[in-house]
């Protein structure tokens, strides 16, 4: 049986699509542990990685787990101010999984330390206009290693709301009270008010355009029934109905779709908001540091890339990726290893200066406490 029906199978059984793969995975790894050719016992990676909720699933390391028996450690978190604050707080991991607009608060707060691109022997392999990204390169240093890039928009029950607009204000409905969730991102909520009030970015503010996008919160807020961290809590919401709009991921919409949830993909007037996040080696990680590079290499792996485009629907830093994906997502979603065509008309998440975003970062929490 072909992977995708086995995991259609799955998925009827009540498994998702991430909780698939871990057991596939899961199963791969018996089966190197039983076979009568394994020779050796592994010991545990001594390597801890700092995740978003769901990227700890060993297929996307799957030359890391080949070599050790087993992934590394992953400590969860789910979203970055979140693990911003705690690894501020002491907590020591190895490396971790920001996007772009994050790096430069977090090497500049002393949690970073360069990366040794000689060391990354995939490096060369990553787009030289992924590596033009602000936040990857400073000093003449290399402080993220890009790995997977998508989009966030509207997915909605296209059941329900068959003639739902195509624009961000449809969050703002008032008949969609109590049925809409976007993610508990800061930098989410902004690209959304600012889109509604038609700014060209949420990155660059006047006090004045933040407190203009504060009111749009608060009227978002009146529709919120909750702002969401784990992408599978959401997609459960909107596969029994209760949420019928949702800010989301791309991984959410192809989740939905593979369990036949009646959903749409919006691409809004107000044009998608794409993200490109990757991994950094973090300052005082206890960690060895060979296994670093040789996870960094690993999830440069096309095949990992494959498993990205072909099953998250998400866009993958090694352009060899897009040659063997066997998917239609690519073109559907509009994946491309030419990113800089790809972001003609996004909204694209970048860095902002720090002294803004904690203003943003202040409204936001206000306005989710009614405020």
């Amino acid at each position: 049986m072909k992977r995708r029906n086995i995991q259609q199978a799955l998925m009827k059984a009540g498994l998702n699509r991430r909780e698939f793969g871990k057991v596939m995975a899961a199963a791969g790894a018996t089966l190197v542990a039983t076979s009568p050719t394994a020779r050796r016992a592994f010991a545990a990676p001594n390597l801890t990685v700092f995740e978003w909720s769901g990227y700890d699933d060993p297929t996307l390391c799957q030359e890391f787990v080949d070599k050790h028996g087993e992934p590394p450690n992953y400590a969860i978190f789910a979203e970055e101010e979140e693990a911003y604050q705690k690894l501020r707080a002491g907590f020591k991991v190895d490396m971790s999984h920001p996007c772009t607009l994050s790096v430069a608060r977090w090497r500049d707060s002393g949690l970073l330390k360069p990366i040794d691109t000689s060391r990354v022997p995939r490096w060369n392999e990553i787009p030289s206009d992924m590596l033009g990204a602000k936040g990857i390169q400073h000093d003449g240093k290399i402080w993220m290693m890009p790995f997977d890039w998508g989009n966030s928009t509207i997915i909605y029950r296209d059941d329900e709301l068959p003639n739902a607009a195509q624009s961000y204000n449809l969050l703002l409905d008032p008949a969609l009270r109590g049925r809409v969730s976007i993610f508990d991102s800061v930098d989410e909520a902004f690209v959304i008010a600012a889109g509604i009030l038609g700014y060209e970015s949420h990155m660059d503010l006047s006090d004045d355009e933040m407190q203009k996008c504060a009111e749009v919160l608060r009227e978002l807020h009146k529709n919120i029934r909750f702002y969401w961290g784990d992408p599978t809590a959401l997609q459960q919401s909107i596969a029994a109905g209760e949420i019928l709009a949702a800010w989301a991921w791309t991984d959410s919409y192809i989740s939905l779709r593979w369990e036949e949830v009646p959903v749409k993909f919006m691409f809004p007037t107000e044009g998608l908001s794409t993200w490109m996040c990757g991994f950094v080696l973090n300052a005082d990680g206890p960690g060895d540091e060979n296994l670093a590079y040789e996870y960094l290499n690993a999830t440069l792996d096309p095949n990992v890339g494959k498993v990205l485009i072909d099953e998250w629907g998400y866009g993958h830093a090694n352009a060899q990726s897009y040659k063997i994906s066997e998917s239609d997502l690519a073109k559907e979603l509009g994946l491309t290893d030419d990113l800089t065509k790809f972001l003609k008309g996004t909204r694209f998440q970048g860095e902002i200066v720090p002294e803004k975003r904690e203003k943003m970062i202040e409204i936001f929490e206000t306005v989710k406490l009614g405020g």
